[in-house]
């Protein structure tokens, strides 16, 4: 008997260059080979205008996810990254990186804040890469039913801020290996 298919499905939330989409169909192809048969890179879809909040100068994360979620069919899990600055109505956070529907299909991840340029650095291709990997990997997670995890070099450990981004690796820790390979 074959077992059913798990499709990782990328889609970008208003512009998104086409070679971050293809880096990071690689890196979550790598990271989860062991629960899904690979990545697939859909159309793009606009950045409802209801979800920009004038006062704050961000987007709300909730309506973002809420229309992808209107817009994709399937039981693949879905992954929409945007420029956007988001935040949630969730949760009393300045800023958040992503946000995720637990054990759920859907993930969103704000490249915005994850950008070195956006801390005044200098600009670092590789460095915002590997910053994105993880977030992705991340949200996705948490779709996979995984919570955070106590382990600050766990991939599933929240991050507060950069710092806490760039000290965490893009690799699960055992234990939360453990969980997405039982679930």
């Amino acid at each position: 008997m074959l077992g059913r298919v798990l499709i990782i499905k990328i889609v970008a939330i208003g512009e998104v260059e086409r070679p971050l989409l293809d880096a990071l169909s690689r890196e979550l192809t790598k990271a989860y080979a062991s629960v899904a048969d690979g990545c697939l890179i859909g159309p793009s879809i606009g950045v409802p205008p209801a979800a920009f909040n004038a006062q704050r100068r961000q987007h709300d994360a909730n309506l973002i996810l809420d229309r992808v979620l209107h817009r994709i069919t399937g039981e693949n899990k879905v992954l929409a990254l945007t420029n956007a600055d988001l935040y949630t109505r969730s949760y009393d956070y300045n800023f958040i990186f992503g946000l995720a529907q637990r054990s759920g299909r859907a993930s969103l991840v704000s490249l915005h804040r994850l950008n070195p340029t956006f801390y005044g650095e200098r600009s670092d291709r590789e460095l915002f890469l590997e910053r994105v990997a993880k977030e992705t990997i991340h949200e996705l997670g948490h779709t996979f039913g995984l919570g955070h995890c106590a382990d600050p070099k766990c991939v599933m450990s929240f991050s507060n801020s950069i710092l806490d981004v760039d000290a965490k690796s893009a690799a699960f820790c055992e234990n939360c290996k453990e969980k997405l390979h039982a679930r």
